[in-house]
């Protein structure tokens, strides 16, 4: 009960707080900014895609320690610009064709991305699964012990 608990509420955070941010910046980017409605929308999903990268890496916690930063961040990036050009086009045709709000528009395409996002991430970038882990520090420890000099002897 409490893996669901605690998985709801990682979700929550990292669709709430982005499309939060996305949400505002577009407003900022498309009142004061004077930027067309496509532009306004890439420039707040990339602040709202730094947003979501900060609150994997530090504050859900289930980042892979067993990897590197340029593995997790090449992974991170694919899945970034398919993203975008998710985003991109969800708000073109919700404006262009169905003239819905860019603001509504721009809502509707982060939320849907946010929780598609979120298990992306989780599986695809900031994996890091218990056995995996273990094994890790398994074959660390072997090796350690392994080139110790054996005493006594």
């Amino acid at each position: 009960m409490s893996t669901t608990v605690s998985l709801f509420k990682r979700l929550l955070y990292s669709v709430v707080i982005p499309v939060g941010i996305i949400v505002v910046s577009v407003y900022i980017f498309s009142s004061y900014g004077n930027l067309s409605f496509l532009t306004s929308s890439v420039l707040a999903f990339v602040v709202g895609y730094y947003a979501i990268y900060l609150i994997f890496k530090y504050w859900i916690d289930i980042d892979a320690k067993h990897e590197t930063p340029q593995q997790q961040m090449i992974r991170y990036l694919i899945i970034f610009f398919v993203n975008i050009a998710l985003n991109t086009e969800i708000v073109y045709l919700l404006v262009t064709y169905a003239y819905v709000s860019l603001l509504s528009a721009q809502t509707i395409a982060a939320v849907l991305l946010a929780y598609e996002s979120f298990y992306a991430y989780r599986s695809f970038v900031f994996y890091a699964s218990r056995h995996t882990l273990a094994e890790s520090a398994a074959g660390s420890e072997v090796k350690i012990i392994a080139d110790k000099p054996a005493e006594g002897l």
